[in-house]
């Protein structure tokens, strides 16, 4: 399946000379509003990427954040080299069909690209084995028994908090030379989910707050 759409955390100007500013204060789901603590993730500038892979047929495949995305071809190589069906089983063993979720970074994908590493790379932001989505800890040592980066964690904040850091224009953790990252991810703490089964989450970039 496709990963869900990480709404901004507020609404946008739809028209006018503000059109496409965000509009603080006025949530883009309702949702938003009530939860308190939020696990923050460092936003990723690179191309969404799916690895799905099937322990019954032993099928894994590489997908783009649609089914008709196009991978970039040194990314596909590499995603194909590092995700064998040995490592594969060997990290899902006994286990329902599995879906990774992450970006395809560094090397010539997107301007941060070369900011973050000089190849092509993955780096692991979510996973859902069977219908389960997995907390952040269970990611992170995924990420490890997959032997790839996974999204740094930024800690647990609230809005208040997440507004703040976001507005300081920090510099990204991945990057292997001084870049500004491009923004966070938060997702309820613990996960809530909406009534379709998808975590409740949203994002902030720092270029939101750009005059």
């Amino acid at each position: 399946m496709q990963y869900p759409k990480i709404q901004t955390l507020w609404k946008r100007h739809l028209n006018g000379p503000h059109r496409g500013k965000i509009i603080e204060g006025s949530y883009s789901e309702k949702e938003f509003e009530n939860i308190v603590h939020w696990s923050i993730s460092e936003k990723i500038d690179g191309t969404n990427v799916r690895i799905n892979y099937d322990p019954i047929s032993n099928q894994i495949t590489f997908k783009g954040k649609s089914d008709d995305s196009k991978l970039p071809p040194i990314l596909e190589e590499y995603l194909r080299s590092h995700f064998t069906l040995e490592l594969m089983q060997s990290a899902f063993a006994n286990q329902d069909h599995i879906t990774l979720y992450g970006e395809g970074f560094g090397g010539n994908i997107q301007a941060a690209g070369p900011f973050y590493k000089k190849e092509a790379g993955f780096i692991l932001f979510d996973a859902k084995v069977g219908q389960v989505w997995l907390e952040r800890d269970a990611i992170e040592k995924l990420a490890t028994k997959l032997q790839i980066p996974s999204a740094p964690e930024l800690g647990v904040m609230t809005k208040e908090e997440v507004i703040n850091f976001v507005k300081s224009k920090p510099k990204s953790i991945v990057s292997q030379q001084p870049y500004q990252m491009e923004g966070i991810i938060a997702r309820s703490k613990p996960l809530i989910f909406h009534p379709d089964g998808h975590p409740i989450m949203w994002k902030l970039k720092v270029r939101d707050f750009d005059v």
